[in-house]
């Protein structure tokens, strides 16, 4: 099962981002990232070919992460020219359901995957309504009055309510809460040397990892989930990545 996406190019992320304009972000010459790489199993994959319907799965499988990416870069596809929001929603989602993959996997505990997929289920709703007000613009009133969305105040907004989310969790269950950050921390500063083979292998993710390497570098050599700006600071990477895209 496919879908038809656009073609990514990969960059490279090297210079600081600070809020306001991504850093710009120089070819690799690396091949163009049409979503293939990404594999949720060997019949679910994101190649780049036309489907009609996007395939349906329970919301706490991993295939439904990929289901919910597909549906992003086709969101990207659409409204793309107005925010980069969209593909930088499918590349966070790809990435979850890429942990999930059955040789890392074991990366998180049982109750750190709850929580990302509620969460993953959580932001959708917030691509949704960033997707309706795209398709807003579109329609024959809107063409007069249209601006291009603003990606990086998407993003604040998104991670500030991931951070009331992840306040309230530490209220409730303060051990569970510990266990998401060691875990989400190990998979954005890396040992896991399966985890590091997956991320070498994939053109896309690779240079995604030389994003992080900087935000890492800017905060004492390790990325913590659990601070706001810094899950704004890995959002920024990836707006970097997905508007550095060539055109269709």
């Amino acid at each position: 099962m496919t879908l038809r996406s656009g073609i990514i190019g990969v960059t490279f992320f090297v210079s600081a981002c600070g809020g306001g304009q991504p850093p710009a972000t120089p070819e690799l010459g690396l091949p163009a990232w049409d979503g293939a790489q990404i594999v949720c199993n060997e019949t679910v994959s994101f190649a780049r070919a036309a489907t009609e319907a996007l395939p349906e799965f329970e919301p706490n499988e991993r295939l439904g992460l990929c289901a919910r990416s597909m549906r992003y870069i086709e969101l990207n596809r659409q409204f793309g020219d107005q925010s980069s929001y969209f593909g930088v929603a499918a590349a966070t989602t790809a990435s979850l359901a890429a942990t999930y993959a059955p040789l890392v996997r074991r990366a998180y505990s049982a109750s750190t995957w709850e929580f990302m997929d509620n969460l993953s289920a959580d932001i959708e709703l917030r691509v949704n309504m960033a997707a309706e007000n795209a398709a807003g613009s579109q329609r024959v009133l809107g063409r007069f009055t249209r601006a291009r969305m603003d990606t990086g105040a998407l993003i604040r907004e998104e991670q500030k309510d991931v951070q009331t989310v992840l306040e309230a969790f530490a209220r409730d269950n303060p051990e569970a809460y510990a266990q998401l950050i060691e875990d989400v921390n190990g998979t954005f500063n890396p040992t896991n040397r399966l985890l590091i083979a997956a991320i070498n292998r994939n053109p896309f993710f690779k240079a995604y990892e030389a994003g992080l390497a900087q935000v890492r570098l800017r905060h004492g050599g390790a990325i913590d989930f659990a601070v706001l700006e810094q899950r704004i600071e890995i959002g920024e990477v990836l707006q970097a990545l997905i508007e550095g895209i060539p055109p269709e």
